[in-house]
């Protein structure tokens, strides 16, 4: 029977919203990047992307400046694959003013590969923003309050925008409020003693912004342009009282009182990146950036240095001014190639950077009449480097064997010029350095069967010197206690072997051994009879081993539990001078553990401990060990579109830091405390609509130049 021509009608049938469920992971695997992710927390919400980055496993922030992983310093910290243009102390201040609720993850990589720039002695930390990319106008809105020693107010905004072919995305956040630090340091140096006790209130406010847009010429070639800026401005005070005795005794025969009115403080740190890339089905793509970036930071101070007797009259007084100002310019191109060769991977690419550093720094004698410039104590420095690069990388596997090899090399030319006074004539003094370094990186990886592999790699690093410790200035924190940069530093150089096992994503066990040359670290150091000095210095070399067990599994349905313990092992053969030459050595572990609880009434609850045991760290400081617990509640409101947040952080405030550092005629034991316990309430609300699909990744061509500023 011919029953003609069926004609089939459409019938379209669309969903307003499908929603999937399924237990969110804190923690993942994937070959040797670990991944944390903080959006799935409680404690990691509301609150700065420092405090976020502490509950990473393997991370741990020494003194709120130095971030170190697995208890070795010298990290790479990206932002979405770019640097931060920042490091020490302002790299702190960098990511205490970005809000966490702008992050899906922290990867941390121990072992980076060719491809990435040869900086980062212990490995490279990369955090991660949110991206999503829907079809119209979706965001997130977030307030919150907090109140440790002062009230603070976090606030935070995140928008995007995507129709056709173009999306565009931003996000502002702020962090108002004072933080007060409290920390001290008694030493023993030439018969006396010197106890001191600072109180110091941080009045800075913070805001970070970033503004994005995407053009698809078509689905293989995409063009972006992206804009970030973070600024921090306001003023701050430290109120310092040293009390000196001679030994044996504790009568107090003199002290010192110094006050720091930081009556001027700015920092804007500006970063431009453009961006081509083309992506076709057979594997092959081209990823072209051009970065342009800077970083302006001045302040000026007003010290004030009153020495009294022991019945507080006063003996003598001084009064200073300083102006420091700082302009950092940073360019870059990088240009990568990826494509499928011989059934495995290959990858290359190439970099240039150009930084220039310039630096003001005016001392001045506050009299009556008006202030008189001290020339030996003011100078200008100009720091010029210029940094090539390229790389290959290939990757291949052999049934259950992988293998990965890749070899970078890296060419360096750069000249610091000091000006200065003297005699009242001008002088001028010139470093420079030309070297060029190879980078090689070796891994192979056996799978026997899904969801177990272990793996064994080898990789160099490099550890440059931050721009700022390079400018031999010398700075006052009082008349008994100074800072000074160090125009002769030289790059450290570290061998990493790491060796490990990963089990269904779940387990990762890992066993690691780095030797370090011409260890760079901080150091006090005595001057004269009476005062001490900060500076960096290239002291000696560094083995060091570690052993890591992180581990995830779920007790019961509505019971999640993280873990992430640490143990290693240093050893610093260091030498300050000829008469002073140390062995130190440290066993230390550090144990982490975060529990969620599911909870009727779509409610969350949860609770992380940390304990960090006695440690080593830099060249000489011996740490006593600290610990810190977090408790945190959440609900969602509003058909899951609100959430409402309550944390205590450091609910007894285990986190007081205290350490010493000694060698012969010298002992100091310090303390400190950061305002870490903190009560914080919060409420976020999100909307959306549209089909999400996944926003494209970027890299900055200025990815090891930008983390050398501090």
């Amino acid at each position: 029977m011919d029953l003609g021509t069926v004609k089939l009608s459409k019938l379209e049938n669309a969903l307003e919203e499908v929603e999937v469920q399924g237990k969110a992971k804190i923690l993942e695997v994937s070959g040797g990047t670990i991944t944390y992710n903080i959006a799935n927390t409680i404690g990691g919400q509301d609150v700065s992307v420092l405090e976020a980055l502490k509950r990473a496993p393997g991370v741990y922030v020494e003194n709120e400046s130095n971030i170190t992983l697995n208890g070795k310093g010298g990290v790479q910290i990206l932002l979405d694959g770019r640097q931060t243009f920042l490091s020490g102390a302002e790299l702190t201040d960098l990511l205490k003013s970005m809000s966490s609720n702008n992050l899906k993850s922290i990867e941390i990589i121990n072992n980076p590969t060719a491809k990435f720039d040869a900086a980062g002695s212990a490995g490279i930390i990369n955090i991660k923003t949110k991206k999503n990319q829907i079809i119209g106008l979706n965001g997130n809105i977030s307030t919150a309050v907090a109140y440790g020693v002062s009230p603070k107010q976090l606030q935070n905004i995140a928008l995007n925008y995507r129709v056709d072919k173009i999306n565009v995305f931003g996000n502002y956040s702020h962090t108002l409020g004072n933080y007060n630090y409290d920390y001290g340091t008694n030493r023993q140096q030439n018969g006396k003693s010197y106890d001191s006790h600072t109180v110091d209130v941080d009045k800075r406010q913070k805001m970070s912004t970033q503004l994005g847009v995407d053009y698809y010429l078509n689905n293989k070639n995409t063009i972006g342009f992206l804009a970030n800026g973070n600024f921090i401005f306001g003023g701050g005070i430290t109120d310092t009282r040293t009390d000196i005795s001679t030994l044996p005794t504790s009568t107090i025969e003199e002290s010192l009182s110094a006050v720091n009115d930081y009556y001027g403080q700015r920092t804007a740190r500006y970063n431009f990146n453009l961006n081509y890339k083309y992506e076709d089905t057979t594997g092959r793509s081209l990823n072209v950036d051009m970065d342009y970036g800077r970083f302006d930071k001045w302040n000026k101070n007003l010290q004030s240095n009153i020495y009294r007797d022991g019945q507080e009259a006063i003996l003598e007084e001084s009064l200073y001014r300083t102006l420091n100002g700082i302009n950092i310019d940073l360019n870059g191109i990088k240009v990568d190639y990826l494509m499928n060769l011989w059934n495995g991977k290959f990858a290359s690419g190439v970099k240039y950077s150009f930084v220039r550093s310039i630096n003001d720094s005016r001392f001045y004698h506050v009299l009556t009449d008006a202030d008189s410039l001290d020339n030996r104590r003011s100078n200008d420095f100009q720091f010029d480097e210029y940094i090539s690069s390229a790389y290959v990388d290939y990757k291949r596997s052999l049934g259950k064997w992988s293998f990965q090899g890749g070899l970078r090399i890296e060419h360096s030319n750069s000249k610091g010029t000091l000006f200065f006074k003297e005699k009242s004539a001008d002088r001028e003094d010139n470093i420079k350095r030309n070297f060029t370094d190879l980078f090689p990186f070796l891994a192979i990886t056996l799978q026997p069967n899904e969801g177990n592999n272990v793996s064994l790699s080898y990789a160099k690093r490099i550890e440059r010197p931050a721009y700022q410790d390079l400018n031999p200035f010398v700075y006052m924190l009082d008349e008994l206690s100074f800072w000074q940069g160090n125009p002769f530093l030289k790059p450290s150089y570290t061998q990493r072997f790491t060796l490990l096992y990963a089990l269904k994503n779940s387990t990762v066990v890992s066993l690691n051994f780095a030797y370090t040359d011409q260890l760079n670290a901080k150091v006090t150091d005595t001057l004269e009879t009476e005062k001490i000095v900060m500076i960096s210095r290239n002291l000696g070399t560094q083995k060091h081993w570690s052993l890591s067990l992180t581990q995830t599994l779920a007790p019961t349905p509505w019971w999640d539990v993280t873990f992430n313990g640490l143990l290693y092992y240093i050893q610093n053969d260091v030498t300050f001078d000829q008469y002073r030459n140390f062995d130190l050595q440290q066993l230390a572990g550090r144990v982490n553990l975060v529990q969620s609880f599911q909870l009727p009434y779509k409610m969350k609850a949860e609770v992380a401990a940390t304990y960090n045991s006695n440690r080593l760290s830099g060249a000489n400081t011996l740490s006593k060990g600290i610990s810190q617990v977090d408790i945190g509640l959440q609900k969602t409101l509003l058909k899951d579109k609100a959430t409402l947040r309550l944390a205590v952080s450091d609910i007894y405030k285990g986190s007081r830091s205290r350490y010493t550092q000694s060698f012969p005629g010298f002992v100091s034991t310090s303390y400190g405390y950061y305002e870490s316990r903190q009560v914080r309430l919060s409420f976020s609300y999100r909307f959306s609509s549209g089909t999400a699909k996944d926003q494209r990744i970027r890299k900055s061509a200025l990815e090891s130049e930008s983390g050398r500023i501090q």
